[in-house]
């Protein structure tokens, strides 16, 4: 089969032959297959309440690298809705050539929760990105609030962020993460880390009105840091991309 040749069309995503063949591995994972994956758990766990929301990896990049702060709350900002959301999931990138997709060499995650009002990191290969991640945490934390307008002088109009109510600005920290025993499968810690805080965050949100049994099984009880701990380990490594592939296989015959 050609590389360039479509294998699945999901949401906005549009995944190849060329990024089955990264996914089957061993190799870093690339944007796409984030994407799409990300897409995947917004419309499996959050499409009716719309409370968290997973940044596609290349509007994180755009985030972390982006001068013009007012584009960034035109374009991005508003139209994502940050003041209505719970909880953000950022992707994190090292990739320094801005002329040039696709590069990079290490994935983490950027988590922000509302209710503690803090920036959470969480990085499989420890201090491998914290600079890249405080880039983007610094890019970021002022958006966290509620939006404003106001107009210039000849008229334009602008939209400015007004602070997290009263509480100080969003801290960072480095969260306990599961660490991965390789240099390539960064992404899929990425992945899984994202798929848990979704899973409990839906069955938090639904409690009894949902399958609440299914998710006292899956481990919904404490809070989500908790359940990271507990269910994202090494395991994953041999296992998450052919449940990813099937994933993507059982989607095409929908």
């Amino acid at each position: 089969m050609d590389d360039k040749e479509i294998v699945l069309s999901y949401k906005d995503v549009v995944l190849r032959v060329s990024d089955l063949n990264i996914l089957k591995g061993p190799c870093y994972l690339n944007d796409q297959i984030i994407d799409f994956y990300f897409a995947y758990l917004s419309s499996s766990y959050n499409a009716d309440a719309n409370d968290i929301l997973l940044v596609p990896p290349s509007t994180s990049y755009w985030f972390a690298n982006c001068q013009d702060q007012q584009s960034l709350v035109n374009d991005f900002v508003e139209p994502l809705k940050f003041s209505s959301k719970k909880l953000i999931l950022f992707t994190v990138n090292d990739n320094e050539d801005f002329s040039a997709a696709e590069r990079g060499t290490h994935w983490s995650l950027l988590v922000y929760d509302r209710s503690q009002n803090y920036f959470l990191h969480f990085d499989s290969l420890p201090g491998m990105h914290r600079y890249h991640a405080l880039k983007l945490y610094k890019a970021v934390k002022g958006f966290m609030g509620t939006a404003s307008e106001s107009s210039s002088k000849d008229g334009a109009k602008t939209l400015k962020m007004k602070a997290v109510g009263s509480a100080a600005v969003p801290f960072f920290k480095e969260a306990k993460t599961p660490q991965q025993t390789n240099g390539f499968d960064c992404g899929l810690y990425v992945m899984a880390i994202a798929e848990v805080i979704c899973r409990w965050h839906s069955c938090e949100r639904n409690g009894s009105d949902g399958d609440w049994h299914s998710c006292e099984r899956n481990g919904s009880d404490g809070d989500w840091l908790s359940a990271v701990e507990r269910e994202v380990n090494a395991y994953l490594e041999t296992t998450m991309r052919g449940e990813v592939l099937k994933l993507i296989e059982d989607l095409r015959k929908q």
